[in-house]
């Protein structure tokens, strides 16, 4: 009488050994990370809303390092929704947004471009002088945050609070920026996202977009902001 066998099985290979060993001491490193540093967990907040974007009085414009390209994203996001790069250029950073174009602090200081904030195209590149000047020594943040029992606490320079959240603690604010017209403040956050919120506090922020890579330094400048008055891009009769 004849019969079958189940067959046995097969023996792992050393090289299917060998993936599954690097799988697991990469889980092993993961989790090791996680409980040493813990995960920080953002605040959840909604996209902007269509009335939202209906209501805020233009766009706004930053700089971010393209790591690809080795140079910095000149960003522009517009109410309705639209966000893309314009432009990618070394040493850059945005200091006002007049009706003549987005105002471009080129050469790490030392130049000046005017470019179309839809095409990033170069308009216009006055002569500045030979004046050095850093926009990060400049540029100031128009919110606080601080920690208070568990507690966010996001105000104005002014005193008046407009946000207040429960957060983990090492949730952070990082740039901000009051819109010219006083009525929105946009504001980026450790999670890497550009937030923006009625100055009054009439509303929770909303978020504008995402994956804000400098979010500590974003130079946020919002449309119709002019130069800093102590910038050398500002003429004598401003």
């Amino acid at each position: 009488m004849t019969g079958t066998r189940n067959p046995k099985n097969p023996a792992p290979s050393p090289g299917n050994l060998l993936y599954l060993a690097i799988a697991i001491g990469i889980l092993v490193i993961v989790g090791g990370i996680a409980v040493m540093f813990g995960i920080v967990r953002a605040p959840e907040i909604n996209p902007l809303t269509e009335a939202q974007r209906a209501g805020l009085p233009g766009g706004i414009a930053w700089t971010q390092y393209n790591d690809r390209d080795g140079c910095s994203d000149l960003m522009v996001a517009w109410p309705n929704g639209d966000t893309h790069a314009v432009a990618c250029a070394i040493g850059i950073s945005v200091v006002g947004w007049t009706d003549e174009g987005l105002m471009i602090v080129t050469d790490w200081g030392s130049g000046l471009e005017i470019r179309d904030p839809s095409t990033g195209q170069v308009i216009s590149t006055p002569a500045v002088g030979s004046m050095l000047w850093d926009p990060e020594e400049e540029r100031s943040d128009d919110v606080t945050a601080e920690r208070v029992a568990g507690k966010l606490l996001v105000t104005l320079l002014s005193g008046a609070r407009f946000w207040e959240v429960e957060a983990d603690a090492r949730y952070e604010i990082g740039s901000s920026s009051l819109s010219p017209n006083g009525e929105w403040v946009a504001m980026t956050d450790s999670a890497e996202r550009l937030l923006v919120v009625r100055s009054d506090g009439s509303e929770p922020p909303a978020i504008w977009e995402t994956g804000i890579h400098n979010w500590d330094s974003a130079d946020l400048v919002w449309e119709g902001t002019e130069p800093p008055p102590e910038s050398p891009f500002r003429s004598p009769s401003q």
